[in-house]
C-alpha cells in the first residue's frame, strides 16, 4: 500500500494524517517506507506518470513486487491525474485491474480492484473531467499572465530570478550590475579567450582566492562553464516553458533584458576557443603551460605526436621533444630534441608569426591583435548565423507557417551576406598592416628571451595565449630530429631485398653516408605548413639552434623560393634536377 501521489506543502502532513486514519479505521497495514511524493510535479500535463513516482509504482505492481489486493491512497481524483479524460480514464483502469484497490480520501470513496460499480465510474469520471478543465483553465491563466508579463517587459522585469552578478532594483524595473562579480566574469571570457579551460580557469580563481558566487565556499568547473556558455551576459533573456517534463526555450531571447557586462566580440572569441579545444583536445596544463606545440609537433619520420619530456634539473637534465612512439619502445628515433633550442630556432625562422605582436598583446593591443581577434570573432559569428540556418530550414518539417521559416531564412542569410562582407574588409586590413611590419634580429632574440622566462605572474597568461595563436596559424608540425639519417635503413633493406653483394652494399652505403655528412642532411631540421598553404623547411646548424644551413620557403602554389644560406637546394633536400 502507498500512502500517496502529490503532496506539497502542507498537504504533506494533511494527507498522512487521513491516510493513517483510514487503515486504521479498516484493518489495513500502512506502509510508512514505500511513500509516492511527487512533490510540484504536474498531474496536468501526466509528467506524474511518464518521468514521476505514480509511473514507478505501477511498474512494480505489473511487475509483481507490490502484490495484488493492495490500496493506493490519494487526497481525490485531481492528485491521481487532470489529463483530458482520453488519459486520465485508462489510467484509472489500468491501476484497477491490475489488482490494486483505489482510495479517494477527500470522500472516503473505495474502488475495487477490477469490481467498480457503475454509478461510481460516473462520479470518477466526472471528477476527473473537473479536475482537467480546472487545470486547463489555471494553465490558461498562467499563460495569460506571463504573456502580460512579456508585453510590459519595459516597465516591469518578468522575475526577480538574475544571474548572479546582477541585482534588481526595488521597483522591480532594472537590473543593477554588481561591478565586483562582473569583472570576474570579464576576466574568466578573457581567460577562455586566451585559451585557457574551464579546469584551469577553476583552479586560478580559487588559487588567487577569489570569492565564489552565492554560498559556495570555493569555483566548481561546472559553474565556469556555464558562465561562459550563457548569452545573458551580453543582456540576452531566453524564456523557457516545459514540454514532458524537459524545460526547453520559448520564443526567440529577448535582447537588451539584462545589463550587457561582456562585449559581443570577446564572447564569440572565447566561443571560438572552446570550440577548438572540444576538437582539438584540451588538456590540463602546468603552471608554466612549458610546451607551446602540444596536438601541433609531430615526428617527421612515422608521424606520432612529439611528447614534452622533463627529465628535471640538473647535469643530464632539461626539458625535451622526443617522439612518443620511440618513447613507448617502438620503431622509431629516440634522439630528443632539447626543447628550449627548438622553440628558439621556431620563431627565429617561422617569420610569420610575428612573437612580437603576439607577446604585445597581453598588454596593450597592437592594430594588428585587435584586427586578429575581430577576424576571429567574426568567424565564430558566422558560425554561429550557419547552426542558426540549419535550425530554420528544421523548421519547415514541424508544419510551422511557411512565412515565418522564409521569414527567418531571408535574415539569417542577410546577417551572413554582412558577416562575409566585415571579414573580407579584416582580412585586406591586416594584409596590408603585415606588410609593413618588420623587427629586427636583435629584437627578435630579446623577445624569446622574454618568452622563456616560465616563472612570474604573466607567464602563464603570455604562454597560453601564445599556445593558442599558433593552433590557429600552424596547420602541420613536423620534426626530423635526425635529418635525413634514419632514411639510410630503408635504403640497407632495399640492398637486403635485392641481395647485392655485401662488399658492393658496403661501399655504396659508405658514400651514401659521406655524401650525406658533406651535405649536412644529417642536421637537425623542421617543416611548418601554415594554415594559408605557406609551408617551410629550415635546416639548423646542429652545435648553435639560432643559425641555420638552408631554409626553403614554399607558396600556397607550390613554388620553391631560394634557400637564404645560399646552400644548393638540389644537394641539401635531394631534389630532383630539371
Amino acid at each position: 500500500m502507498s500512502t500517496d501521489i502529490q503532496l506539497k506543502g502542507d498537504s504533506l502532513r494533511r494527507q498522512t494524517e487521513r491516510s493513517k486514519q483510514y487503515a486504521d479505521d479498516h484493518d489495513l497495514q500502512l506502509v510508512e517506507d514505500f511513500r509516492l511524493e511527487d512533490i510540484g510535479v504536474s498531474a496536468f500535463k501526466g509528467d506524474n506518470l511518464s518521468t514521476g513516482e505514480l509511473g514507478k509504482f505501477l511498474e512494480a505492481v505489473k511487475a509483481g513486487r507490490i502484490p495484488k489486493g493492495s490500496y493506493l491512497l490519494v487526497e481525490s481524483f485531481d492528485r491521481l491525474s487532470r489529463q483530458k479524460l482520453s488519459a486520465a480514464v485508462p489510467l484509472f483502469f489500468d491501476i484497477t485491474s491490475n489488482g490494486i484497490n483505489l482510495v479517494t480520501l477527500s470522500d472516503n470513496q473505495l474502488y475495487k480492484a477490477g469490481e467498480a460499480e457503475f454509478a461510481q465510474l460516473i462520479i470518477s469520471i466526472a471528477m476527473m473531467a473537473r479536475a482537467n478543465e480546472e487545470s486547463e483553465i489555471k494553465s490558461q491563466r498562467l499563460s495569460a499572465a506571463w504573456d502580460a508579463k512579456r508585453r510590459a517587459i519595459d516597465d516591469k522585469k518578468l522575475t526577480g530570478l538574475c544571474p548572479a552578478w546582477l541585482e534588481l532594483s526595488d521597483d522591480r524595473k532594472n537590473f543593477g550590475v554588481l561591478e565586483d562579480r562582473a569583472q570576474i566574469v570579464r576576466r574568466i571570457f578573457e581567460d577562455s579567450a586566451s585559451g585557457q579551460g574551464s579546469f584551469v580557469i577553476t583552479r586560478r580563481l580559487n588559487d588567487l582566492g577569489t570569492h565564489a558566487f552565492g554560498r559556495s565556499n570555493g569555483w566548481v568547473q561546472s559553474y565556469v562553464t556555464k558562465i561562459l556558455q550563457t548569452r545573458a551576459v551580453l543582456g540576452e533573456f531566453q524564456p523557457h516553458t516545459k514540454q514532458n517534463g524537459k524545460r526547453i526555450p520559448f520564443g526567440d531571447p529577448i535582447p537588451g533584458y539584462y545589463p550587457k557586462i561582456v562585449d559581443e566580440e570577446l564572447f564569440l572569441r572565447a566561443q571560438f576557443a572552446r570550440g577548438k579545444r572540444r576538437i582539438e583536445g584540451g588538456g590540463r596544463k602546468g603552471e608554466a603551460l612549458r610546451n607551446l606545440f602540444t596536438h601541433l609537433a609531430k615526428c617527421g619520420y612515422c608521424g606520432s605526436p612529439m611528447h614534452f619530456l622533463n627529465k628535471g634539473f640538473g647535469p643530464g637534465g632539461g626539458t625535451y621533444l622526443k617522439c612518443s612512439q620511440a618513447l613507448r619502445g617502438l620503431d622509431c628515433v629516440s634522439t630528443p630534441w632539447r626543447y628550449q633550442d627548438f622553440e628558439r630556432s621556431f620563431f627565429l625562422y617561422v617569420k610569420e608569426i610575428d612573437l612580437g605582436e603576439m607577446l604585445a598583446a597581453s598588454a596593450t593591443k597592437s592594430d594588428a591583435i585587435a584586427l586578429d581577434d575581430r577576424l576571429t570573432s567574426l568567424k565564430e559569428k558566422r558560425n554561429q548565423l550557419e547552426v542558426q540556418r540549419e535550425r530554420s530550414y528544421a523548421l519547415i518539417n514541424q508544419a510551422i507557417s511557411i512565412d515565418f521559416v522564409s521569414a527567418k531564412l531571408k535574415e539569417c542569410e542577410s546577417d551572413l551576406a554582412g558577416v562575409d562582407v566585415q571579414i573580407s574588409e579584416v582580412e585586406l586590413q591586416l594584409s596590408a598592416i603585415r606588410e609593413q611590419q618588420s623587427i629586427s634580429p636583435d629584437e627578435l632574440h630579446r623577445l624569446i628571451d622574454q618568452l622563456q622566462v616560465t616563472e612570474g605572474p604573466d607567464a602563464f597568461a603570455q604562454r597560453t595565449m601564445l599556445a593558442g595563436r599558433l593552433r590557429e596559424i600552424v596547420s602541420d608540425l613536423r620534426l626530423d630530429v635526425e635529418g635525413s639519417k634514419p632514411r639510410l635503413k630503408k635504403a640497407e633493406a632495399l640492398f637486403d631485398q635485392a641481395g647485392t653483394d655485401p662488399t658492393e652494399r658496403q661501399r655504396i652505403l659508405e658514400v651514401i653516408e659521406r655524401t650525406n655528412l658533406e651535405a649536412k642532411r644529417y642536421n637537425r631540421s623542421f617543416s611548418v605548413v601554415l594554415a594559408d598553404g605557406v609551408s617551410r623547411r629550415i635546416v639548423l646548424n646542429n652545435e648553435d639552434p639560432t643559425d641555420f644551413v638552408a631554409e626553403v620557403t614554399v607558396d600556397a602554389a607550390g613554388n620553391p623560393a631560394v634557400s637564404e644560406g645560399g646552400t644548393d637546394l638540389q644537394t641539401l633536400f635531394e631534389l630532383p634536377s630539371e
